[in-house]
């Protein structure tokens, strides 16, 4: 009996350890603005997505050096949760004729964002960028899951 005690048990931590855990995702779509901070307040579970700013492109160091970098978003996030999180954001931008015209995805620095963390995600457009300054809506998606 102490033998199928210890396989029942094994099963069933095999079983819990299975189920995934509650992941957390939120997608809207919001106007574009080029250079300018716009506020968002968007929601994945316990984390709020503050405002993004969209860089086209970024500098590199003080912006009166002229150093261009890539062109880039910046998303302001906050963990109000109790968990540190895993945080996954993906950025798709569009014309006014709705087509695609940059995207761009970026994920948790050094793991996951602790509880009361503030943490500024960079979401690249490296690869399709040609007709960025055409864009006029995006949708932001946010993705969240317990740290492991």
């Amino acid at each position: 009996m102490s033998r199928s005690l210890l396989r029942t048990a094994l099963v069933a931590a095999a079983l819990c350890l299975s189920i995934p855990f509650s992941a957390e995702f939120s997608c809207n779509r919001y106007d574009f603005a080029l250079n300018r901070y716009i506020r968002l307040n968007a929601k994945a579970g316990d984390l709020v997505v503050q405002d993004v700013e969209f860089l086209f492109p970024s500098y590199i160091g003080p912006k009166k050096l002229d150093i261009e970098g890539r062109n880039e978003a910046v998303v302001d996030v906050k963990n109000y949760g109790s968990v540190p999180l895993r945080i996954h954001v993906a950025i798709a931008l569009f014309d006014a004729s709705g087509n695609l015209v940059g995207c761009g995805t970026s994920g948790s620095k050094l793991g996951y964002t602790r509880s009361g963390e503030s943490e500024d995600f960079h979401v690249a457009f490296n690869y399709v960028h040609s007709k960025l300054m055409s864009a006029k809506y995006f949708y932001l998606t946010v993705e969240t899951e317990p740290a492991k």
